[in-house]
Order: structure tokens, then sequence, then C-alpha cells
């Protein structure tokens, strides 16, 4: 059983989440922050790319709106050097709550800045296992996944968000293992392949297959929420992680 904040993990028996396990007690450490998609309010929006301006010298607008703003944010966030990312990561998570306006469909749990100790000493990440599990087409609420690992975006993404500018940059399939996981707060279902079978084509990508392309579409699931009940008074400010297998 892994436990975080007040909630109850029933970890699944397949071989990405034992990579992930591996990862996860290689660095035993907590995480950094547990957060939602429930929105961010312009203010606050406007005050993270100010001072990201500042920092970095971009020359983002303070209240941007369409989705090619949008998408000229996240190539100079991609372009930033890996050991400043988490420098990075508030306005890279506002940057995606802005851009989805969806409602809140997912808990986020990240070990972003507390991993910088490691950079250079110890590995933060893994390759996903050749032998690794098709990713899930369909998730509940409660499902427990893999975070995205890189600054870019899935193929998907890319596909919906119509950013096919510079993709061998920013396009890029799920193929790490990183500590952040996902809660699913709502069912979903991905069922974009045919969609993206076209969009490859189209774009004439060369980058990865076809084949890992579809196979990296979706979830990786990794666990569910046994306290499911708990979820909607999840504790954000209890960072602790335990992990008993004979639990």
């Amino acid at each position: 059983m892994f436990k975080v904040s007040n909630l109850k993990i029933k970890l699944l028996d397949n071989v990405i989440c034992r990579e992930w396990l591996a990862l996860y007690q290689s660095l035993n450490i907590d995480p950094d922050f547990i957060s939602d998609n429930s929105g961010v309010d312009d203010e606050t929006f406007a005050q993270s790319i100010k001072q990201t301006n500042k920092e970095f010298g971009f020359n983002w607008p303070e209240a941007p709106k369409t989705q090619k703003e949008f998408n000229a944010m996240h190539k100079d966030i991609e372009l930033a050097p890996a050991h400043m990312a988490d420098r990075l990561r508030v306005v890279h998570d506002q940057l995606h709550v802005k851009e989805s306006q969806e409602g809140v469909s997912q808990i986020q749990i990240g070990w972003s800045e507390s991993l910088g100790q490691f950079y250079r000493n110890k590995p933060i990440n893994r390759n996903m296992p050749e032998d690794a599990e098709a990713f899930a087409k369909e998730v509940k609420r409660g499902d427990v996944c893999l975070g995205y690992p890189h600054v870019g975006k899935t193929p998907e993404t890319c596909m919906r968000q119509q950013d096919n500018e510079n993709l061998a940059q920013t396009c890029r399939l799920h193929d790490s293992v990183v500590c952040d996981i996902i809660i699913m707060l709502t069912d979903s279902v991905c069922a974009s392949d045919r969609e993206l079978l076209q969009w490859y084509d189209d774009n004439k990508i060369t980058m990865f297959t076809k084949q890992d392309m579809l196979k990296y579409n979706g979830w990786a699931r990794i666990g569910e929420v046994e306290n499911i009940e708990q979820l909607a008074s999840i504790d954000k400010k209890n960072l602790r992680t335990s992990y008993d297998a004979k639990d």
C-alpha cells in the first residue's frame, strides 16, 4: 500500500508500476506539492508571467488568450535549461490550467523542486521498460497514473492544440518514468488513435513510430485510491508519503 497525504493507494502489479516504485524508493523523498487543476485567476497568472518575463527575458503577454499565444509560451519553456526547470514549474502548471478550461479533472502530486538536490548525482527518472504495458484507453475516478515526464507535449496534445510547429522540439512520447503522479477525479476515455494516425502522416513525423505513438497514447495506470471518499477532502498540506508491501 502506498500512502500520500490522507489517501491510501493500492498499487497495480504491472511493469510500469514496479519501475515507478523502484524510482520512488531510490529517491526516498516526499513530494513538494499537491494541487488540482481547478483554475487560476487572471491576476495570479499575470503576476507569474510578469515575474517570469523579468527573470528569463521572455516577452509574454500578461493576459494571453489564444492558443497561438499559449503555444509560443510553451516553446520558450521547452528551451529553458534543464537545471532551471523547477523555477518555471508554477507558471508552466498555470499555463496548462489556462489552456484546458475543463474544470477540475485531476489531482497532481509532484516532486519537481525537491529533486534539484539530486541533479547530476542521482537519476531522477527512468526509461520506460521495453516490456511496459500499453497505456490504458479508459480511466475512472480514483485511478492513479504517471505524470507526464517532459516539458513538451504529447502527440495528442500537439494535435488537439494545433501546435504543429517545430514538432521535433515540442512533441515527446510519454517514454520515461518520473515520480510525479496524477489522480483522476472524473472518468475519461482516450479515443484519438485514428485521428493521431492521420496527424502523423500529415506532419511527416519521423521522431517515433506509429506503433510507439499509439502504445503511449492514453494513461499509464499504476494504482487506484482505496479510500476514494477522501478525494474531495485531500489534505494538500500533508506531503508525507510511505509504502508498505505488506499492506
